[in-house]
This record gives C-alpha cells, structure tokens and sequence, in this order.
C-alpha cells in the first residue's frame, strides 16, 4: 500500500458508506447486534444492510450482495459464517470497498484449517487493495462522527483504545464509562491477519483528538516496529498499556485466544521502560494515570510533599510514597515558618505535613508546598473536600439545633469552593502535580466535584495516590531523558 495509515485507515474511522454483511432480523444472530448498532449511531454516512434472503432489515432496504448496492462503500462490515468470508470478500474486492471488520470467528485461533481460510481471506484482501481488521474481533468507534460496530454507548472522550481481546476491551470502555471518561476511537483488533495493533498506535498517534493512547496487548507481530514508534509517539502523546502473558501460563492462554505469541515477559518489560510506554497490571490503574496525565502538570523530581488531616494517614501515605521510589524531604525553615502561621502549634512540624485535625490550614498548607522550592509534588491525604452533608436523623434535633448546623454546613461547603479556584491556580503557576486521596467528601463535597469538573480527580486511598504519582515521575523523567 502507497498510502500513508492515516489515509488507510481513514475509510475505516471515517467511512461515507458502510455496508453490514450478514445484516438480520433474528435477535438471535450476531448480525442482528450489530446492524442495529450501526443503525443506531451512524449519522450523516449511508448504511446498507446485505442478506441473501431479506428484502428488509429493521425496516431498512436490504441487498443480496454488496454488488447490489447502488452506491459506492467504502467500509464493509462482515458479520457471517467463517467459510463465506472468503467469498464475501471477493465480492467487496469487485465493488472497490476500501476497509472491511472481519468480525466472524472460526480462523487461525482454531488451529490448521481456520489459519488457511486466514490466510486465503488476507490474500484476496491484499490484492485489492483492501486493509481489514481482524477476523475474530468485536468491532470498532469513532465518536466524532458517531460510528460504532460495536460499544454503541460509548461517551466522546480524549482516549483511543486498541484491544487485543474483543471482551476485555468492552470491559475496559465499560469501566471508562463508570470512572465518566471517555474516547474518540477503539478497535478490537482480533487475530490482526491484515492490520496489526502497530498499525493503530501509528493511526492514534497521528490522530489530533486522541491525548493519551490506551492498549491492551496479548502479543506484539511487529515488536520492533513498535517501540520505535512508541519512541516517536510518547514525546508528544501518552501510551498506556496493559501488556498480559506476565507468566508462562498466561502467554499460553494468550497464543490459544487469538493466536499471539506473547514472547520474553522481560525483554517486553525493558522496552516499554525505553520507549516511554506506561505499563500497568490492573484496567483501573490505566484510567488513574490518563485521568492524571490529562491536566496536572508532570513533576519536575521525585519529591514529594504530604498533608494530611491526621497522622496515621502521613504514616501510611509516606511508606506507600517510599515503596514507590519517591522521597519525602525534609522541609526548609521557610516552609516550617511559613506553615506555623497558617496552623495551630500542635501541627507535626515536618514531613508529612500532620494538621492535627486543623481543617482550616488545609489549603494554605497545600499551596505552601506547591510553593517550596524543594518540593515536586503534593499529596493531599484526607485534607481536602469535606462532606457537605445534612444529618440523617434530623429529628434528634430542635429546629434551632439543626438551623445552626445548616448554617455552618454551607459556610463550610462556601469555603471551600472559594479556596478551590487559587489552588488550581497554585498548581498552574508553580507547575507541580497535586494528588488527592482518601478524600471524606468524595463523591459528595461540592469542592471534590469542583476540582473534577476541572480535571484533578480524587484518589481512594493514599497508596493508590501514590501510585499514581510514581507513574507520573517516571513518565517525567523519561520525557525530560527525551529532552536533554
């Protein structure tokens, strides 16, 4: 192929017409799904259902063959028993379809005889000129111009996705949608006998709306290829990748799902770190590190500053901080002096910045370790977001009881959201990531929903903040390796 992927791949992203081979009305079929996805989020491009033995589908006007369709179609989608694919695709050939989804199973991941129908379906493709995903995936989006073959609920986000496995992808885009981020494009790439997983990290790290890619990798065809376009990639974009087959058993799970062979876990490992690439072992872990990436700023060392709002959360954040590799210095006499005048003196006087239960100094602490000069990074561990909460038994109260608490609750809740917007502006002018974790008020202080309509989410627990925060100074350093 003369053209460059992202021409390639545009007639699959970006089709003006889609034909869906195998269309059909029976609610038990693959075809049913996946025409009425199609059907349902395609807008502005022309959709033509393809059933030997229907006139209609859903009510839509069906053809016997792609060959009947009136129009041109740049994007066949191929829902049929394995054994007429071949034919099928001869036919697509003919018509002059520029992408196909080969979505139909039954090839190389069943052994001998499904690798040489494989293999005789990639060689039609390729003398026609036709780039095809799959066989043996679940489909593919475009939220910009809301076309979905699979995963027709997914919100528009700054995320690209390229899944090796069908299911474990939607299970990625499921918890997308519950962590309220989401994506501009996903491929479930199966078998990869015509486009390769390397093929969409080129497509997405070209591609303006996608910020941070994500991949879920069983094996690599193009190893080489890849870490040097991870190397170009991730000066300017992200990559995060769950890379499975750690063990012996799982790479043999991973070569009798798809066919991938997994190769040295190690050597894997090494060249991730070269090239920039974020790997993770758990899907949340990808979705805590974009959400970070997205809007704080990459910190400019290792150290880390911690206020807390009571001591054993400084204990515990600092040892996860330290089993991360990250440093806890010792605060400057300035910083010392600075604190002192913001909390009461029972304060701990040191790093972790220990409050005491001193609600008040929360964000004054906070922006002086934004401020200090040997400090990275923040991590605020419960000290920030308080529950604006009413009682649930009012009743145990008398009405001038509970107008008192009201009146405190919503001077606190008014606050808070006032502070909200200088510490937004701390980070922004001093340029250093502030993590927050074990919030109380999470998923119900009004300042926690602020800072996350702003894009600083709030963390679990101090080890996942921590966590978070070591993936971020890597990330750092290797773009700074970059740099220099």
């Amino acid at each position: 192929m003369t053209e460059p992927i992202s021409k390639q791949l545009d007639y699959l992203f970006n089709p003006r017409s889609v034909a869906v081979l195998g269309a059909s009305n029976n609610p038990g079929k693959w075809g049913f799904g996946t025409f009425d996805t199609v059907r349902r989020t395609a807008k502005d491009i022309d959709i033509y259902p393809i059933n030997p033995t229907s006139t209609e589908i859903m009510g839509v006007l069906a053809y016997k063959s792609v060959l009947d369709v009136p129009g041109p179609v740049d994007l066949a989608v191929i829902v049929i028993p394995p054994q007429t694919v071949p034919g099928a695709m001869r036919e697509c050939a003919r018509k002059g379809v520029r992408a196909a989804v080969v979505i139909s199973a039954g090839f190389r991941e069943t052994g001998e005889q499904g690798a040489a129908l494989e293999q005789e379906v990639l060689e039609i493709a390729r003398e026609a000129g036709i780039r095809f995903v799959g066989p043996n995936c679940n489909g593919h989006f475009n939220t910009s111009v809301s076309l979905h073959t699979t995963g027709g609920g997914a919100r528009p986000g700054p995320l690209g996705l390229v899944s090796q496995s069908g299911n474990f992808g939607g299970h990625i885009l499921g918890r997308g949608a519950e962590r309220g981020i989401g994506f501009t494009k996903y491929v479930s790439s199966g078998n990869e006998a015509d486009l390769h997983l390397e093929d969409y990290i080129e497509y997405l790290a070209e591609d303006n709306e996608t910020k941070i890619i994500l991949a879920y990798i069983e094996g690599l065809k193009e190893g080489r290829r890849f870490f040097e376009l991870a190397r170009k990639t991730t000066k300017k974009k992200p990559i995060i990748v769950m890379k499975v087959g750690r063990t012996d058993e799982g790479a043999r799970a991973a070569q009798s799902h798809t066919g991938s062979l997994s190769g040295s876990d190690a050597v894997h490992e090494a060249a991730f770190r070269q090239s920039g690439v974020i790997r993770v072992d758990e899907v949340d872990d990808m979705f805590d590190i974009a959400l970070a990436l997205l809007r704080q700023p990459l910190p400019r060392g290792r150290r880390v500053g911690i206020v807390t709002g009571g001591g054993g959360f400084g204990v515990v954040a600092t040892d996860a901080c330290r089993r991360m590799g990250l440093e806890i210095p010792v605060l400057t006499g300035e910083t010392v002096l600075t604190l002192s005048k913001y909390l009461q003196p029972r304060w701990s006087h040191g790093n972790p910045v220990d409050m005491a239960g001193d609600t008040q100094g929360s964000y004054p602490s906070l922006g002086t370790l934004l401020k200090a000069e040997n400090i990275d990074a923040v991590l605020a561990v419960g000290s920030v977001g308080y529950p604006a909460q009413t009682p649930t038994d009012p009743e145990r109260y008398d009405a001038a009881t509970r107008e008192r608490m009201e009146e405190y609750r919503q001077q606190m809740i008014d606050g808070e959201l006032g502070l909200v917007d200088g510490l937004i502006e701390r980070i922004d002018r001093h340029q250093k990531p502030l993590i927050i974790t074990a919030s109380t008020g999470r998923g119900q202080s009004p300042a926690i929903i602020k800072l996350e309509k702003n894009g600083f989410y709030g963390y679990r627990t101090p080890e996942e903040g921590a966590r978070v925060l070591s993936y971020l100074v890597r990330y750092a350093e290797y773009v700074r390796g970059i740099e220099d």
